[in-house]
């Protein structure tokens, strides 16, 4: 009987995978650009570093767009490997698409390669790789989500005002979400704390290569997937434009009634299939074999996996965790 419901869940999602129309960003899947990442990471822990940077330039080389947080974790271990060179080009990408140099400076694994002249001429033409990001994202809505991030976080502490900006904050998106696959990263830039800093509050981190000004209006909304469409959260990942372990997260709160405005736990209850990632929040399984599964499907590193990174990343200086782990 359990066999059967595992089966069937596994069928549901993969159906959904198979069947959603991704519109105009229908050019590659980026579910399987995760589990690639994913071996990559698992070639980490396993301190194969060399095959590892292979794995991360197929990778790189294939996908249109790249995660900016995978970007910087090519480029240590490429150091790992001294491969000086593609840490250099890797750098220089993540660089373009917003990530601030001073975030590279922190990562201990740096510490030598930060005095080169490599880096040191990609510090001085940081300008002029920002240009190039800020002309590649929607800055209207870069600003704009900025703004709705500072108003959301300063009103908590006066509960109708709150729930009044949530709600406007989450319509803006769901909008959006009519147009474009999310309002990511990839389009509308990641977080700056130097933007609308807020005076209380949730604070942005440029460091975290997230887009947190957008996930927490999801996170506190009561039903965002039950009402926007699964179908449509499974387009943004497959397309590109929303992390699965930022979908992951967004649905754990949903589906644990974990942060709600609704008076009662009870009122309009998520509509959606049982999936278990075992995040900090929550309820758990002990079930490890379907926590890996559920976790796989949506292209999640498995559970012991995500413990081993932070084994690899203290033993050799790194930084493998970002915004929404």
């Amino acid at each position: 009987m359990l066999f059967a419901i595992k089966m069937k869940k596994i069928v549901h999602i993969i159906i959904i995978l198979l069947c959603t129309s991704l519109g105009g960003f229908a050019q590659q899947d980026y579910l399987e650009y995760h589990r690639q990442i994913n071996i990559a990471e698992e070639l980490i822990v396993k301190e194969k570093f060399i095959e590892s940077v292979n794995q991360y330039d197929s990778i790189i080389n294939q996908y249109e767009y790249i995660f900016i947080k995978d970007l910087v974790i090519a480029a240590q271990i490429a150091i790992l490997s001294n491969n000086f060179e593609k840490s250099t080009n890797w750098l220089k990408k993540a660089i373009s698409n917003g990530y601030d140099c001073k975030c590279i400076e922190r990562i201990p694994v740096f510490q030598e390669y930060s005095k080169t002249n490599s880096w040191q001429n990609i510090v001085s033409n940081s300008e002029k790789y920002n240009l190039i990001y800020l002309d590649s994202i929607n800055l209207d809505l870069h600003y704009e989500f900025h703004h709705r991030y500072k108003q959301e976080q300063e009103s908590k502490r006066q509960r109708e005002k709150y729930v009044t900006i949530v709600y406007r904050n989450y319509n803006r998106i769901k909008s959006l979400m009519d147009s474009i696959p999310f309002p990511s990263e990839r389009i509308i830039g990641i977080d700056d704390e130097s933007i609308f800093p807020t005076s209380r509050g949730g604070k942005l981190s440029s460091c975290e290569a997230s887009n947190s000004k957008v996930i927490p209006t999801l996170l506190h909304y009561d039903n965002p997937i039950t009402d926007i469409g699964l179908s449509k959260f499974i387009d943004a990942i497959k397309s590109g434009h929303l992390h699965p372990r930022q979908f992951a997260y967004i649905y754990s709160f949903e589906t644990n009634y974990v942060s709600r405005l609704s008076k009662y736990k009870n009122e309009n209850s998520p509509r959606l299939p049982e999936y278990w990632f075992n995040y900090a929040f929550g309820r758990k399984t002990n079930d490890m074999e379907q926590v890996n599964l559920d976790r796989k499907l949506f292209g999640i590193c498995s559970i012991e996996m995500h413990e081993a990174k932070k084994e690899i990343a203290h033993k050799y200086g790194l930084r493998l965790s970002f915004g929404n782990k």
